[in-house]
């Protein structure tokens, strides 16, 4: 089975090396210096063995491209790419725009769509599934669901193997297929009841990190002026 994954960076190089394991993994990324590394097994993202990378492109498991066309062919599609905010905080949705012109530009036949990108709940429902079906000459049947990445960079006891991941699709088949492919790599799969739960359960975990974060990072300052060490 082939898989198609959209942007190669923290997100997206993860699930392709665990995935490379049990398919053959396309990995379509912008950068034209990013591609040529990874074909040589050369990782950019820590978590990531080179080594790893290496052998599945060795074997033929695994190849980076920037060529859209190369995606073809594919049974499912992930996005992996990033969801920054603009200058004025509002949701930055040029990434996931270019990732749909894409795949509509590019798939052949009926897939299943899987974003994991971070996004607003409705993101698939309602930006994702329309703007693929209306870029599409070709107007297939695709299957559409989330599963939010889940990656906590720097931690070498959590991977994408042994952490909780929640998925939904917007059909009853969608989450059977989105459920066979990630139990390939990972143990422990919640499926929630629509993609609009799961894309909310993803923004709030975001929030709470960030908001201990800034937590810690104002005890450190006022440790830091009390000649208190934070440690």
């Amino acid at each position: 089975m082939k898989v198609a994954i959209i942007g190669q960076g923290y997100v997206g190089l993860t699930i392709s090396a665990f995935a490379g394991a049990e398919y053959d993994v396309v990995g379509f990324d912008n950068s034209p210096r990013i591609v040529e590394q990874l074909n040589k097994g050369i990782s950019h993202i820590e978590g990531v063995d080179s080594a790893v990378i290496g052998k599945w492109a060795s074997q033929g498991r695994y190849r980076a491209t920037a060529d859209g066309a190369d995606i073809q062919g594919a049974d499912i599609v992930v996005i992996a790419v990033p969801t920054p905010l603009t200058r004025d905080r509002k949701p930055d949705m040029s990434f996931i725009e270019a990732a749909c012109k894409t795949i509509a530009e590019n798939i052949d036949k009926p897939v299943l769509i899987i974003n994991e990108s971070t996004s607003f709940p409705g993101t698939v429902r309602n930006f994702i599934k329309p703007m693929i079906e209306k870029l599409s000459a070709n107007k297939f049947e695709h299957m559409y669901a989330i599963s939010p990445e889940r990656v906590d960079p720097g931690r070498g006891d959590y991977n994408q193997k042994n952490t909780p991941r929640l998925y939904a699709g917007l059909t009853p088949e969608a989450s059977v297929k989105t459920r066979e492919f990630y139990s390939s790599f990972c143990d422990q799969l919640v499926e929630v009841s629509s993609p609009e739960v799961a894309e909310a359960a993803k923004l709030f975990e975001n929030t709470f990190r960030q908001v201990n974060i800034a937590l810690v990072t104002e005890f450190v300052q006022i440790a830091h002026k009390l000649g208190i060490s934070v440690h």
